[in-house]
């Protein structure tokens, strides 16, 4: 080994960078480089052969745990960081790695120590550690489970504690482990099985991806997760991590379904309230309980069109069950036959007496499990499905409603609701009705008394020949004609041949030719097929085949057009007929009763009305005279109408006062009965007393008919008339023919002035 002279270790030393120094056994100084002596800023002359504890670390004896120590004893290298004072006063870290210098013996003769200052790296590894923790914390504040993924494997990098928790595994089984196996059990990624994956889904597209996943927890029940991905890109803009969030949406969106399913239900209440009021609205304009009963079975049929639902209504008195004549006969014959079945049955006292005891509205059907009464079983007799309830005014039964399905659809607790809502609203107009229609019926039956056919008002000798052919056609099946002008009562004809003939127990529909165009009125008489025009959704039933067994009265027959003509030509001829639209010829058991206020004979001359229809509809006519050829009727009418407005008007009215009864005795009425009717409606609603006077008529009225100037010419035109008919031995012919007027007026005289035999 050569032997180096001292200048040249002494360069050698100097030109490491970092300081050293080389101690012997008594811990003294032999060498320092340059790098030391810079850093402690001392020369070499100061410190060789002084302790190095002395100097370095301001000791007087060895320290404690001194690796230089420790290096003689073992002949190890130690390294060790210590803080050490420097000469700017400030506690530096170094890094001092103490080596041994042995001899050929391997004894330790030396020790040279290497000094690194390594500062300002624990300052950065200080920084780093306390980013890391901030990092940590962070991600483990957040509440969401987040883990970062290795975007090409799939590893998990690193995971929040929630996720931990999601998972119910630590951070040793979770960190390296692909995401797959961590939260879905699997060996294989999602994609190869076709599961859509948000984090693949990002990879892709390099843009976060949001979805809804359900993933089962640590107890195995399924959670609804709203899963978000992120990327993070490098330098290149590549795609180095994926942070991927998850989120429990589960009570989320069983609240966004409650409440979606809420406000579904609040909308359906809505709009049952929106077609609760509507239908309210429209039965209260109903003044007439069959139009009701009609309506409400309507309302119905839209909702459940394979339902049949059953009106029962009891009478003013609660004892029976009204028959409802007057209903469509799509109503009348199922609760007609229910009626009959529970009659036959022998339980027909038992179900007015359920519903005289019944005050609430109990719901008992197919899917209730109270106890049915035995006439309801009669009446849901071969319907899976059906329910039923009493309808009632505030402590007052009204009738029974029940609907009833032969399919296999259930009526929900919603469907019954509604019709227990709908009942509820209308059940007091339909009392009302009920009472009112039981009061005009009695007063109908007093008018009879007074008349010869049921609605007809009148005992003038030209009514009695009306009468008279009546009782003639009545028997018969012959077509009539009746005519006359408009409101001389020609349907009131038709219904009273009707009543007394052996159709009577038949529909009586009535059809208003006018009201029609052509194309409509070919339909609404003979009906229509599904399909047959644009609008005709569903088949409709004419009203010819409504009238089976009974009378059609064609009303306004004078106004059809001629292409409906020659169809109605062809019914009467043979009375077959087929629906608008359909190829099966049907034929129609009915009697043919037509009206018109035109001289069909002149339409004939001038082309306006076929001959040969003429002479089918012309086997019998009726004619009615105007009222103005008959005004000895004119009291009995007027007191008619005045009881059954004072009736609907809830007032109590007592008469008329000879001068507003003289009024309507003198006017010519050319509108006939019904013009007179609608005067005593107004006078009756105008009225607030006892008697309708003459300011309480109509104005047109009060302008015919001047008032009188003086009491002396009325009491002279008394006289005058007394005295005639006097000489005339009262024979009111011979009287009106020496007064020059005519027998009507002169009647209106007699009674306006109160002339009788016993006149003074």
């Amino acid at each position: 080994m050569p032997n180096y002279d001292e200048q040249f270790l002494t360069r050698v030393f100097d030109s490491v960078s970092d300081p050293f120094a080389i101690y012997d056994h008594d811990f003294r100084i032999l060498r320092v480089n340059r790098a030391l002596r810079t850093l402690f800023r001392i020369s070499a002359e100061k410190i060789i052969g002084k302790y190095c504890y002395a100097v370095f670390y301001k000791q007087k004896a060895v320290c404690k745990g001194c690796h230089v120590q420790e290096v003689f004893l073992t002949g190890e290298p130690q390294i060790r960081e210590k803080h050490i004072p420097t000469p700017d006063e400030n506690d530096r870290i170094f890094e001092i790695y103490s080596c041994p210098i042995k001899d050929q013996q391997g004894e330790v003769m030396e020790v040279v120590e290497y000094i690194r200052d390594i500062t300002e790296r624990k300052s950065l590894e200080s920084q780093l550690l306390a980013s890391k923790e901030f990092n940590e914390k962070v991600i483990n504040s957040i509440t969401d489970s987040l883990i970062v993924l290795d975007p090409v494997a799939y590893t998990i990098i690193q995971a929040n504690e929630s996720f931990y928790f999601r998972v119910g595994k630590n951070q040793t089984e979770i960190i390296g482990k692909k995401c797959y196996e961590i939260m879905l059990g699997r060996q294989t990624f999602c994609g190869e099985s076709g599961i859509q994956c948000p984090i693949e889904e990002t990879v892709r597209s390099k843009s976060p991806a949001i979805s809804d996943k359900i993933y089962p927890d640590t107890d195995g029940k399924d959670r609804v997760l709203q899963i978000a991905t992120y990327p993070i890109f490098d330098n290149q803009g590549d795609i180095s991590s994926i942070i991927r969030l998850e989120r429990d949406v589960t009570e989320k969106r069983k609240m966004a379904d409650a409440l979606a399913f809420r406000s579904r239900e609040l909308q359906r209440a809505q709009n049952q309230l929106e077609r609760l009021f509507k239908i309210s609205r429209q039965v209260n304009a109903k003044n007439a309980l069959s139009e009701i009963v009609d309506f409400a079975h309507e309302v119905t049929r839209e909702i459940f069109p394979d339902a049949v639902p059953l009106i029962f209504l009891l009478d003013a008195g609660g004892q029976n069950l009204l028959s409802l004549e007057g209903c469509n006969p799509t109503v009348l014959e199922p609760l007609l036959r229910a009626q009959q079945e529970i009659e036959r049955s022998g339980l027909i006292s038992d179900f007015i007496q359920y519903l005289q005891s019944t005050r609430e509205p109990r719901v008992v059907g197919s899917t209730y499990n109270n106890d049915i009464p035995n006439f309801l079983k009669i009446i849901s007799k071969g319907c899976p499905n059906w329910f039923g309830f009493p309808i009632s005014a505030p402590q007052q039964p009204i009738g029974y409603f029940v609907l009833k399905s032969s399919t296999s659809h259930k009526f929900s607790h919603e469907d019954i609701h509604f019709f227990l809502t709908l009942f509820n609203q209308i059940a007091g107009h339909v009392r009302y009705l009920v009472i009112h229609e039981t009061e005009i019926n009695h007063l109908r039956q007093r008018v009879a008394e007074r008349t010869f056919h049921g609605k007809i008002i009148g005992q003038s000798d030209e009514m009695q020949k009306v009468y008279k052919l009546i009782d003639l056609v009545s028997t018969s099946d012959a077509t009539v004609l009746i005519t006359g002008e408009n409101g001389t009562g020609k349907e009131l004809v038709a219904q009273a041949i009707h009543r007394q003939g052996h159709r009577k127990e038949g529909a009586f529909v009535v059809a208003n030719c006018s009201a029609y165009s052509p194309a409509l009125l070919e339909s609404e008489l003979f009906g229509h097929e599904k399909g047959a025009f644009t609008g005709a959704i569903k088949r409709k039933i004419g009203r010819v085949e409504r009238a089976q067994g009974g009378i059609l009265f064609l009303d306004e027959i004078g106004d059809i057009a001629p292409a409906t003509q020659v169809l109605l030509l062809r019914f009467l001829q043979d009375h077959c007929f087929e629906r608008v639209g359909g190829e099966e010829t049907m034929e129609a058991d009915v009697r043919v009763l037509a009206a018109t206020n035109r001289n069909l004979y002149k339409e004939v001359e001038v082309g306006r009305f076929r001959n040969d229809l003429y002479y089918r509809l012309n086997v019998i006519t009726l004619h009615l005279p105007p009222l103005r050829d008959r005004k000895e009727d004119i009291p009995s009418l007027c007191n008619h109408f005045l009881e059954k407005y004072s009736l609907k008007e809830n007032k109590d009215i007592k008469s008329f006062s000879p001068g507003a009864m003289q009024i309507f005795m003198d006017h010519e009425w050319p509108g006939n009965v019904r013009q007179l009717e609608n005067a005593v409606s107004h006078a009756v609603i105008l009225t607030q007393g006892q008697f309708i006077e003459r300011r309480h008529l109509p104005q047109f009225l009060r302008q015919s008919v001047p008032e009188p100037s003086t009491t002396c010419l009325a009491e002279n035109e008394r006289r005058l008339i007394f005295n005639v008919l006097k000489e005339s031995d009262w024979n009111k012919h011979e009287a009106s023919r020496r007064l020059k007027i005519s027998r009507s007026t002169l009647y209106s005289k007699i009674r306006r002035h109160h002339i009788n035999k016993e006149t003074v």
